[in-house]
């Protein structure tokens, strides 16, 4: 008969001081708090529990899920942080939980990034580094194929990705950021229009096109209308690896990290044969250090690795991939960079047409 198994006794041995149970912790996480949070996020239980208690029997009753694993899974989600009971035993948020739940900082749609691919990709990391190649077997033809064949993870993604972006408006606003003049925004690869609007709101004579994918497509109609720039918007379905419409202003905000070299210098020359005469093109991407040294932005560039074949990049790298499009490198703002580094810095880099 086989021995017992539990992770903490496996970790034992080695989380006997502090730097040991920091190590356990990292490794647990993987197995336990991610994969918890993820669920109670995607079964809807944050909005359900927001303001009032519920027993099990009555989340699972809401949330249309099996009683029992439902109740183990709410007993997780208090090992976890996320959930307590009151004195009669309903459970309820923490104030943890509550940041999870629709209308508060909306750190729940960043669960929208664990999707099927995502975790396969960071589970065959070891692999990927051995063969120096990308393997995924939930999504063989690649993430965006991924997204096309399943339209709810897709609004999922774009919820976590409008998450992000929020992020960056903040922090685009606090530097104190201004767009170049301009009279036609080319938002490239914009998904929902989030960024387009923030500019078209801070260039008010100018108008804007959103280029994506059809089903990245899905909700901007909507949130540009909510942003009040409808009017001004027009939405592109098309593909920028094969042409990009005609602006004297192109953005591309974290759409090069996802591709590899050669795909991004075909991605500038698109952008430079679209731009009127003296355009610019604004790239808005996570900064790598030129030298090593202990950033983020270097598990940001694990990520785009094994799941797209991307990188992050430093100034340098981007500055050798664009210009010889016919850009010249004519600003440099540092956006949203934090002292705890937790958030790894923006770089927003302003280039003009030779």
């Amino acid at each position: 008969m086989p021995e017992s198994f539990s992770l903490w006794d496996f970790m034992a041995d080695g989380a006997d001081d502090a730097t040991g149970r920091q190590v356990a912790n990292l490794l647990v996480g993987l197995y336990s708090y991610t994969p918890v949070a993820v669920a109670i996020v995607e079964l809807g239980i944050p909005g359900l529990l927001a303001g009032t208690a519920l027993t099990a029997e009555e989340v699972a009753s809401a949330a249309g899920t099996a009683p029992d694993a439902t109740a183990r899974l709410l007993r997780a989600g208090m090992a976890v942080g996320l959930l307590a009971t009151d004195p009669s035993g309903r459970f309820t948020l923490t104030e943890m939980g509550n940041r999870l739940g629709p209308g508060n900082g909306s750190l729940g749609d960043l669960a929208g990034f664990w999707l099927a691919p995502i975790r396969d990709a960071m589970a065959g990391l070891a692999d990927h580094v051995r063969s120096g190649r990308r393997v995924n077997p939930a999504a063989p033809g690649g993430l965006w194929d991924y997204l096309g064949r399943h339209p709810d993870n897709a609004a999922r993604f774009s919820r976590a990705m409008g998450y992000v972006t929020s992020r960056l408006l903040a922090a685009l606003t606090a530097a104190g950021y201004r767009p170049p003049p301009c009279q036609r925004i080319v938002d490239v690869g914009g998904s929902r229009g989030t960024l387009l609007a923030w500019f078209l709101k801070a260039v008010p004579g100018a108008t804007g096109v959103v280029l994506d994918r059809a089903e990245s497509l899905a909700a901007a109609p909507g949130y540009l209308a909510s942003a009040g720039v409808a009017d001004r918007a027009e939405l592109v379905a098309g593909n920028f690896l094969a042409e990009v419409p005609d602006g004297d202003l192109h953005v591309l905000s974290q759409v090069m990290h996802n591709w590899d070299d050669e795909n991004v210098r075909r991605i500038a020359g698109n952008c430079a044969r679209a731009a009127r005469p003296g355009g610019s093109l604004v790239v808005i991407e996570y900064a790598l250090p030129s030298a090593p040294e202990p950033a983020n932005g270097h598990l940001q560039d694990i990520l785009m690795m094994v799941l797209f074949g991307g990188r992050e990049r430093t100034l340098e790298e981007h500055r050798e991939l664009i210009e010889p499009a016919g850009y010249t490198l004519t600003r440099e703002v540092p956006v949203g960079a934090t002292t705890t580094g937790q958030q790894p810095p923006w770089r927003v880099l302003q280039f003009r047409r030779d």
